[in-house]
Order: C-alpha cells, then structure tokens, then sequence
C-alpha cells in the first residue's frame, strides 16, 4: 500500500475518533503512523503528507497524553509550513496555510500550554521517533488483553449508581439519613476506580459514565493514593463485603473483584 493511502486510513481513524473511546483504536492509529514515518523517512524534501503526517502525530500524542510529544510535533509540524512556503511561494500563502492546517497546530500548542506542561524542545529527529506502539501497547492494552469488556464496565458504574439511589431515596423517605449518607459514601468510594479504569483504559468520554452534579473533590483524593485505596476496596469486598445483602450483590461484587483486580495488577506492576 502506498503511503498517500495508508495515511488516509490512519487520518480517517483519527478523524472517526475525535475522543477515542479505547486503547485498540490508539494502538492502530499509532501503528499505522508509524509506519507512515518508516516510509516517509527517504524524503528529505518538504511535502504535505510528511506535513501532515507531523501533525497526525501531535493529534495521536495529544491523545493519549503525551502533551510534550504533542506539543513538540505540532512545533515542528508549523515550522516545515514555513519552510514548505518559503521553499514553494505559492500564489495564495493563506489558502496554503489553512489547506495544511496551521490552525490545527496552534490548537494543539496552546491546549498544551493550558494543561500546565513546560515543553522544551526537541531535535526533529527524536520526535518523529517517539511513537513507539510497543511502548503503547504495554500501557494502553487492547481491550480484548483486559480482564472484562468495555460493556461490563459501562453496566456496572450505571448498576452502582441506580442501586445507590434506590437505596438513598428509600432511606430519606424513612427519615433514615444518618444510613442514606453511609450508602452514598459506600457505593461513591466503589465507582472512583471505575471511572479511573474508565479514564485510563480509553474506554469512553467521562460524561458517558460520570453522575451528575457528582463532586470531583473526593475523586481526585481517591486517585491521589489509587493503589492502596484499590487493595483496600478489594480486601473489604473479601472480609467485610457491603453489597452481600443486595439482589444483585452477587453479580455486583463478581464483576468488581474482575475489574478491580485487573486494575490492581497494572498498579503494581507499574503498568498505569
């Protein structure tokens, strides 16, 4: 395949794919860059795919949270515009400017900016090298080297949630408020490191799964110790488990122990 051809596919996964809903799809985009680079590293001329493919990086990057990789690539991304126009002087420098999108490289700059990164710059060559799939693959797994699916995941956070709030409304309306307040702290503390696995295994945009006006303070001290936090809630579901007396306790705690044990075993093996 030719790599005018290969680089559509690989634009067309990133263009489909605005928010990534998993680590598969990051893996293909990446791959296919990848070998866009290898192909492209005989050129040493400017040309737009290379421009482009520059840019696909920063976007693929910017994705997975590499911000300095990002930023770095949408740097020198805007640099070989420059170098293309100067080297081409084409009749309309504007329309040459948005046909290769300049104003997609300053979007990715000043996103990075906003986040807070320092970036220092890097030679061209290391940053055209830096998308290494083995090194995400290993992070960022396909869904199918989890323990559970992306669907397990989506039910379960929703199932936490609606046998929460069934179980609150009960309470308040027996004026049992002192329980409704341990209920809602139970079942809150179980459903952090879900949209932390949410987050992190790329299934999705957080708003699929997170409640409304739920308060992003305790989550963030959750996640600011995540690996003792997930052996706790994972020792409490072995001796002390508060969902045994549910309905649906069983199916609710064999579906926690899966996804909080595969979550337990990236932390420690230093994988998240």
């Amino acid at each position: 395949m030719n790599s005018e051809n290969l680089f559509k596919q690989a634009l067309m996964l990133i263009q489909e794919n605005d928010s990534i809903r998993n680590s598969e799809e990051v893996w293909n985009i990446a791959r296919a860059l990848q070998i866009l680079i290898e192909a492209n590293k005989l050129e040493s001329e400017i040309t737009p795919l290379k421009i482009k493919i520059i840019m696909a990086m920063a976007s693929c990057n910017y994705q997975i949270d590499n911000l300095d990789y990002a930023y770095n690539c949408a740097v020198i991304a805007k640099e070989k515009i420059d170098e293309y126009i100067k080297s081409n002087s084409p009749f309309d420098e504007i329309s040459t400017r948005k046909l290769l999108r300049e104003e997609d490289c300053d979007e990715i700059i000043e996103a990075v900016k906003r986040n807070g990164v320092e970036p220092s710059r890097l030679m061209d060559n290391f940053v055209l090298n830096t998308l290494c799939t083995t090194n995400i693959r290993k992070v960022f797994p396909p869904k199918n080297e989890c323990m559970f699916t992306r669907d397990e995941l989506y039910h379960l956070i929703h199932a936490l949630e609606q046998t929460k709030n069934a179980i609150t409304s009960q309470a308040y309306a027996h004026g049992d408020f002192q329980i409704a307040e341990q209920v809602q702290s139970i079942f809150n503390t179980y459903k952090y490191p879900l949209y932390y696995i949410w987050q992190k295994y790329l299934f999705g945009r957080d708003e699929e799964v997170w409640a409304e006006e739920e308060s992003m303070m305790p989550y963030q001290i959750f996640i600011s110790n995540i690996k003792e936090h997930t052996d706790e809630l994972i020792s409490m579901l072995n001796n002390s488990n508060p969902f045994a007396p549910l309905s649906n306790g069983a199916a609710i705690t064999k579906l926690l122990h899966k996804i909080l044990s595969d979550l337990q075993t990236r932390l420690h093996e230093g994988r998240i």
